[in-house]
């Protein structure tokens, strides 16, 4: 159970881009930045910076579920990448169904950065499901 100011990492896991986003547990997820997905050493060299500096507690990954319940090529991409985390991030590491996050903000008009605000609306599921917890 992570307590109440807890601060939370949102990941929108791509095969090119990893959007990022920011909250803490009692407050809005924020969007935070798009790290481009050259590897997973990369990627983990980046995520363990911010984990550092912005004194991280836990970190939600949104899983692309297809909207028929098939597994797709996407979701099991996103299981391994959070299977590896887990074994190199010593942090509690959340999923969640990420459908329609990135919709939402394009629905809005955003097209720079999408990916950080996909991460945010990963994000903010999250904790919409666990406010209570």
């Amino acid at each position: 159970m992570l307590k109440e100011k807890a601060k939370i990492l949102g990941l929108d896991y791509g095969d090119q881009r990893v959007g990022v986003a920011l909250a803490s547990k009692d407050s809005m997820a924020a969007p935070y930045l798009v790290l481009k997905n050259k590897s997973f050493d990369f990627l983990l060299a980046e995520l363990k910076k911010i984990i550092e500096s912005e004194e991280i507690e836990a970190i939600v990954v949104g899983l692309p579920h297809s909207l028929s319940g098939q597994v797709n090529q996407r979701l099991l991409t996103t299981e391994k990448f959070v299977e590896r985390l887990r074994e190199k991030i010593n942090l509690e590491i959340f999923t969640v169904d990420e459908q329609y996050t990135s919709k939402l903000y394009t629905q809005q008009g955003v097209t720079k950065d999408l990916d950080k605000y996909a991460a945010t609306a990963i994000l903010e599921t999250w904790l919409e499901q666990n406010k209570n917890a």
